[in-house]
């Protein structure tokens, strides 16, 4: 599906401090704030001025604007794009049409703006509050292709399990689906659930099919673990992911915004390199809630092997990273894992890559 642009926004909150916030977010972000309603008099002679524009936009409003009522609100539903409101009140979420609570900090401002943008019809029109959830999530995505971002979630979930904590992988890899094939685990993709492969261990892939109930999905998975590892393959072109409504961003945006860690894994060859800036330059263009830290992947020996190193960690200095991490080269153990359908604790505890995703595991626990 072809991406989207941008629909307009317009704000009606009488409180100028929300309202600054709503705006000044948005507009940081690219996106256009075109009329700021004083009442609810000035909302309705705006969106009736413009009919055809007013049908992209995303109305942003309180209930203590001047003038506005229910009624107003549900007769600009026909009007524009989505309709999003913020409030204090609870009460008052049973009276108004897609009233929320007041997001504490941008990244929860965007996450449910973009929400709307991408799939308005999969949200329910009411105050959503927040659910607790067990498990801590981390996501994993590369820069660049083949940088072993699916042999770090696959082996850094098994890792977890042997550590004794209920673990689940999540292969929301899309285009490239790997865990199911790597581990002989046939019609994956048509389990309702995850399916258990190993003590503390199971396995989910995403699909077209869960995105409706995308929610329910995770909910379901994370109320009865406690990690949570989902590989979401290459993240190129993630600033527009985070914006268009095609079913496969959706874990790419849930990821950034709601999990607790997003690890970035790349090599630091010519082309990693290039692609990491590219990708920092993606990140530069948004916000996400989600903890970064850097994976460089397949490190080389040597004092021309540390130089380009540096110069990797550097590149992703303004990510703000919170941990940076280095895998070994270990073609030989990966290969035997792979003929073997088996991760490394299975076929190779020894080795050094095994030992640094072990150690990875256990900082996530302590």
């Amino acid at each position: 599906m072809a991406e989207i642009a941008l629909p307009e926004v317009v704000t009606a909150v009488a409180d100028s401090a929300l309202e600054g916030f709503v705006a000044g977010t948005l507009y940081s972000q690219g996106w256009n704030v075109i009329f700021r309603a004083l009442d609810a008099a000035s909302l309705l002679t705006f969106v009736d001025s413009d009919v055809l524009r007013s049908r992209n936009v995303v109305l942003i409003y309180s209930p203590d604007l001047p003038g506005i009522s229910p009624e107003t609100i549900a007769g600009l539903q026909g009007k524009v794009r989505q309709v999003v409101g913020f409030t204090a009140d609870a009460g008052q979420a049973q009276d108004y049409v897609g009233l929320f609570p007041i997001p504490l900090e941008p990244s929860e401002l965007l996450n449910l703006v973009r929400g709307f943008v991408r799939a308005p019809l999969v949200r329910n029109a009411h105050m959503e509050t927040p659910k607790s959830r067990r498990a801590k999530v981390v996501a994993i995505g590369s820069s660049t292709g083949s940088a072993g971002c699916t042999s770090l979630a696959l082996n850094l979930a098994m890792e977890l399990s042997a550590l004794g904590h209920e673990t689940v992988l999540i292969d929301a890899d899309v285009r490239n689906p790997s865990i199911a094939p790597l581990l002989s685990l046939h019609k994956l993709d048509q389990e309702n659930s995850s399916r258990t492969i190993a003590p503390h261990l199971s396995v989910s892939e995403f699909t077209r099919e869960r995105v409706p109930k995308l929610a329910d999905y995770l909910d379901e998975l994370f109320s009865r673990t406690d990690f949570a590892v989902i590989d979401l393959g290459s993240l190129v072109g993630v600033s527009d992911s985070l914006t268009d409504r095609r079913w496969t961003s959706s874990m790419v945006h849930w990821s950034c915004e709601r999990a607790d860690a997003l690890w970035l894994v790349g090599k630091c060859d010519v082309l990693g390199m290039h692609r990491l800036e590219a990708l920092v330059r993606d990140f530069a263009q948004t916000t996400i809630r989600a903890k970064v830290s850097i994976a460089l992947s397949m490190t080389s020996r040597g004092r021309k092997g540390r130089a380009r190193e540096d110069q990797y960690f550097a590149i992703a200095a303004p990510l703000r990273p919170e941990n940076l991490f280095t895998l070994p080269r270990d073609a030989r153990s990966l290969m035997q894992a792979e003929e073997e359908r088996a991760t490394l604790i299975e076929v190779a505890e020894r080795s050094s890559l095994r030992r640094s995703i072990a150690a990875m595991a256990v900082g996530l626990t302590t």
